[in-house]
């Protein structure tokens, strides 16, 4: 990884520049040196609290805590009572970190660019593969998006074919699009480095966007550009390092600070000194006292949601928990094979009355006695109201057996003749209409005498049936008791209790 050869011969021609450049911003490095270059000896990379009272950190280190067991102190807070934790263990991750390198560089303008800029490119890659991670390239470019997924470092040689771009002037907007990309990426440690070859960026008004977008991520982020303002104000801003590419000895800081990023990490194991209930609603806060002047902190939560979620997620419960869901559904369905649901009660219409008078018609055992066979025909024949499908084939097939004679119409209408309304058209659309005192009806009666739901008329095979739907009272066709469906006729009438329709159709 050792570029010192190619960083010098390239930089040797920019030598004057530099030092202008060093003049012009050191107070701009006396400005931003404490934010940029002061690194926080401990960082906490993540936490789990799946096997509560066991509390499990995952640290990052720049220093061996080996040998300072005594200056660490665990406690936690609730509400404003504190506890000490007095049982732990360090340990340290015997695998390197894997981490996911996103690595933005300018185009080049001749070969040594070129050249400089895959061998960098070569070294980070280098680095990602010693990890177990994953190498992505951008290419800045104003017109278009140049992203490189899983490049091998064995392939990024000076033969590579880097894209020949213009020179960027708006390089943060190829930055904010390899974000996103960081943003859907699911590893947990990513580290995201841009390269410029500029001191400014006509862009340079987006950074603090940029910048906010950025720590919410939380990555980490590594400037490689010229010191200015404008590159500096980047790297502090996102909470980032800056490493001067005017100094060759910027680059073994960087390569330094790029293998302790994947260095294996350091895990703090303890019990929670509360060991509340894992069923009861509490915020937790940790605090971690590693040695003087190094304090983390992190809060988490206990609710009977958060237990739930955790004991799902283990194996030796979920698959037994679906094992016995699956058995309960399949005996289920075997206790329930075969059954049918019984039929629905007429009765039920009766919420939809719309007429406040309750006259009911008069009944008496004969006349009840006289109904029962045709309501057992009905039934036998016509099934359930709401299995209109099997209706519909019985009814085909009543029309053959029967052999229904009637005239073919494409359109009909009842006019009523005597009751209330007079002389009111009711057009038959549609393939069923329904009669009755019901509000569910197409057809409203306001007749005492009728059923709530009395009558309906179909149009089977282009001709107008109609039935009785085993009212008490029946339904009368030209004055005859209707006892099974018929073809209705221009002209005829049909009587529903005291109403009295007149049957038109053409």
């Amino acid at each position: 990884m050792n570029l010192n050869r190619i960083t010098e011969s390239y930089w040797n021609k920019q030598a004057a520049s530099s030092i202008k450049l060093l003049f012009s911003f050191s107070a701009v490095f006396i400005l931003f040196s404490s934010s940029i270059f002061s690194e926080k000896i401990y960082k906490i990379a993540d936490w789990d609290v799946s096997d509560y009272p066991q509390v499990r950190v995952d640290l990052k280190v720049r220093e061996t805590l080996s040998g300072k067991e005594d200056e660490i102190q665990i406690t936690e807070d609730i509400a404003s009572a504190k506890k000490v934790s007095t049982s732990f263990e360090l340990t340290t991750h015997s695998e390197p970190n894997p981490v996911h390198f996103y690595l933005s560089i300018p185009s080049y303008a001749n070969w040594e660019e070129k050249r400089w800029l895959v061998q960098f490119a070569q070294s980070i890659a280098s680095v990602a593969e010693k990890s177990k991670g994953k190498f992505f390239l951008n290419v800045q470019s104003d017109d278009q998006f140049l992203f490189y997924e899983g490049v091998p470092s064995s392939k990024l040689t000076p033969a590579f074919s880097l894209p020949k771009e213009k020179e960027p002037k708006y390089p943060i907007r190829s930055w904010e699009k390899v974000l996103s990309r960081v943003h859907s990426d699911t590893n947990p440690d990513k580290v995201m480095i841009v390269v410029s070859l500029k001191e400014e960026w006509e862009d340079r008004y987006k950074i603090s966007d940029f910048a906010r977008r950025v720590n919410a991520e939380n990555i980490d982020f590594l400037v490689v550009a010229p010191p200015s303002l404008e590159t500096t104000k980047l790297a502090s801003y996102v909470n980032g390092r800056f490493f001067n590419i005017t100094k060759k000895e910027s680059f073994a800081e960087l390569y330094s600070e790029i293998n302790h990023l994947i260095s294996p990490k350091l895990r703090l194991v303890y019990l929670s000194p509360w060991n509340v209930s894992l069923w009861q609603q509490s915020i937790i806060v940790s605090n971690l006292a590693l040695g003087e002047g190094n304090s983390l902190s992190f809060s988490y939560e206990i609710s009977p949601l958060h237990s739930l979620y955790r004991k799902g997620k283990d194996p030796l419960v979920f698959y037994p928990v679906l094992l016995f869901l699956i058995i309960v559904c399949l005996s289920v369905l075997y206790f329930l094979r075969g059954y049918s649901a019984p039929l629905e009660n007429k009765s039920s219409l009766s919420k939809q009355e719309s007429s406040p008078t309750k006259i009911l018609p008069p009944r008496s055992g004969f006349y009840e006695e006289r109904n029962k066979e045709e309501v057992e025909v009905y039934e036998r024949v016509y099934g359930e109201v709401a299995e209109r499908a099997r209706e519909n084939e019985i009814i085909a097939q009543i029309v053959e057996r029967d052999k229904i004679t009637g005239e073919n119409y494409s359109y009909g209408v009842l006019i009523l003749k005597e009751g209330a309304g007079s002389g009111t058209q009711f057009p038959v659309r549609g393939e069923e209409i329904t009669l009755g005192r019901g509000e569910a009806n197409h057809i409203v009666l306001s007749d005492p005498y009728a059923e709530l739901l009395h009558a309906k008329i179909k149009k089977v095979r282009g001709r107008f049936l109609i039935f009785d739907c085993a009212s008490s009272t029946g339904v009368f066709l030209n004055g005859k008791k209707l006892l099974r469906p018929k073809a209705l006729y221009d002209l005829d009438e049909i009587e529903i209790g005291k109403t009295l329709f007149s049957f038109r159709a053409r």
